[in-house]
């Protein structure tokens, strides 16, 4: 459920997600070109609306005739088969801030409406497995991982970023705890 004055899912509702009209939408054609349009969008218009907007379109029946909602939806750039496929090839190597800065979020959101498996069962894995290296760069502050720390700390996205935090955080905490004097 979203938080109404949650920053990241404000930017999560925010991402674009591709979408075909299935009906045509009278007075609606500024959602199509992104100015001041008093035409309407067509039906089989293509088009990328905000994950709020489309999730409350694709939802729902209109009528008997039409069971669906008023949209059917595509799966996002950050979902497509090309990226799913490194992440199961190798999750480290994927910029997923590049993807988006909210990965994770938007994949639990797509999830809702999609109920996609075989997505869900690529994004666990890929947080388990970016989880480790997370760790690892958090705990070993001067290691080899050092030279590569900034370049690495770019490719993570908001969720992983707080993990990193926090990792790095509790690696102190304990240093603090064993260093006290009894």
């Amino acid at each position: 459920m979203n938080k109404y004055y949650n920053i990241d899912d404000i930017l999560t509702d925010g991402q674009k997600i591709p979408v075909v009209f299935q009906l045509p939408v009278p007075g609606m054609g500024y959602l199509e070109h992104e100015r001041s349009s008093s035409s309407g969008i067509k039906q089989g218009a293509r088009i990328e609306l905000p994950l709020w907007l489309a999730e409350m379109l694709a939802i729902g029946g209109i009528s008997d005739e039409l069971p669906t909602g008023f949209i059917t939806v595509s799966a996002p750039a950050p979902f497509n088969n090309k990226v799913l496929n490194a992440l199961s090839a190798d999750p480290g190597s994927v910029d997923l801030r590049a993807q988006s800065m909210q990965f994770y979020k938007f994949a639990e959101r797509w999830l809702a409406m999609t109920g996609d498996n075989a997505l869900l069962d690529t994004v666990m894995d890929t947080f388990k497995a970016r989880a480790a290296i997370v760790h690892d760069h958090a705990h070993n502050t001067r290691s080899a991982l050092m030279t590569d720390r900034s370049e690495f700390l770019g490719t993570l996205d908001d969720t992983e970023i707080k993990l990193f935090k926090a990792a790095q955080e509790a690696s102190k905490d304990l240093k603090r705890w064993t260093t006290m004097k009894k």
